[in-house]
């Protein structure tokens, strides 16, 4: 049980030091500074006048809304994808998956192993 334990806490580490990678591209990827909102945001916006007052809204301003929405998440999720893409193909980021997926795999090991011997056991 110890071994077992011990390697899916190896698993733990291994898959957040590549989270901290991925996360690490991510953001070199943002050009907002640090705080600022992202990209992608959607905040309300003041009329042209400078008042708080809600506008009359009509078909044309909500499908403009929409619209907009729709775009903001695209280059949102454009910007993630390419990030992920960018981390990808960085040397570190693939020797940290194969890290990843080593200790992965040797938890499995160990977790089978651990409870085929119990099996023989009883």
């Amino acid at each position: 049980m110890a071994e077992s334990k011990a390697a899916w806490d190896q698993v733990g580490q291994e898959f957040r030091a590549l989270g901290r990678q991925v996360k690490q591209h991510y953001e070199e990827s943002r050009p907002e500074k640090p705080g600022a909102p992202l990209r992608g945001a959607l905040v309300d916006k003041e009329d042209g006048e400078g008042t708080a007052e809600p506008r009359a809204e009509g078909p044309t301003t909500e499908r403009r809304k929409v619209d907009d929405a729709l775009q903001k998440l695209t280059e949102s999720l454009d910007q993630a994808f390419s990030a992920i893409g960018d981390a990808v193909r960085d040397p570190q980021v693939g020797e940290q998956t194969k890290k990843a997926a080593t200790s992965l795999s040797d938890a499995l090991t160990a977790t089978f192993a651990e409870a085929s011997e119990r099996f023989r056991k009883k």
